[in-house]
């Protein structure tokens, strides 16, 4: 492969992520067994997002090879990127759209909103990894289902006074707040942010 420079330098580690949700079908007829998803420097809320979309993908799939659709998983993956998404050599061995050349590191769309520490009917107990205030629409991402459940926060209140309060910001490692979830939730899961 060619080392390239321009005014910026050269992008040979800047690569673009690959995405194969598409190409599940292709992947399974070829008999592998597992696949490996890069989780190195990557945040629990990444991983959980990536690994349901794929997890979901395959078992779809299985299930009824005639009916996958990619689009709903790739629709998930689209919320939690931070680059550009590419198939690398996948179909093309001349493709050369697999660098990322904007450098860019964030998702415009969707960040990493908390993570459920205890559930309760009326106020569970969320740590916050982003600021929230109350009006924004969340998205609970349950494990095993490609549906997330989306609900707008109606109400928050300070985890130690039980005090209402209108936001909360991660101004220390582990803050909480309560805020009632639409479903009832398992310890860990993941709530994302609509920016």
């Amino acid at each position: 492969m060619p080392v390239e420079y321009d005014e910026k330098g050269t992008y040979i580690f800047s690569s673009k992520d690959l995405c194969l949700v598409k190409e599940i079908p292709e992947i399974i007829e070829m008999g592998v067994d597992s696949l490996k998803i890069e989780g190195r420097l990557k945040t629990e809320y990444y991983l959980a997002s990536i690994v349901n979309a794929y997890r979901n993908a395959i078992d779809d799939y299985m299930e009824n090879p005639e009916g996958y659709n990619y689009t709903k998983y790739l629709s998930e993956i689209e919320k939690v990127k931070t680059r550009s998404l590419t198939d690398f050599y996948f179909n093309d061995r001349n493709n050369k759209d697999f660098q990322e050349f904007e450098g860019k590191q964030y998702n415009p769309n969707f960040e990493f909103g908390g993570k459920v520490l205890e559930y309760n009917e009326d106020k569970s107990i969320v740590e916050i990894k982003n600021k929230l205030f109350v009006g924004d629409e969340l998205e609970i991402i349950v494990p095993g289902n490609i549906n997330v459940s989306k609900f707008k926060i109606d109400k928050l209140w300070d985890a130690e006074t039980d005090e209402e309060i209108d936001s909360v910001s991660p101004g220390k490692k582990g803050q909480r707040v309560k805020i009632h979830l639409p479903i009832k939730c398992e310890t860990n899961w993941i709530i994302r942010r609509k920016k």
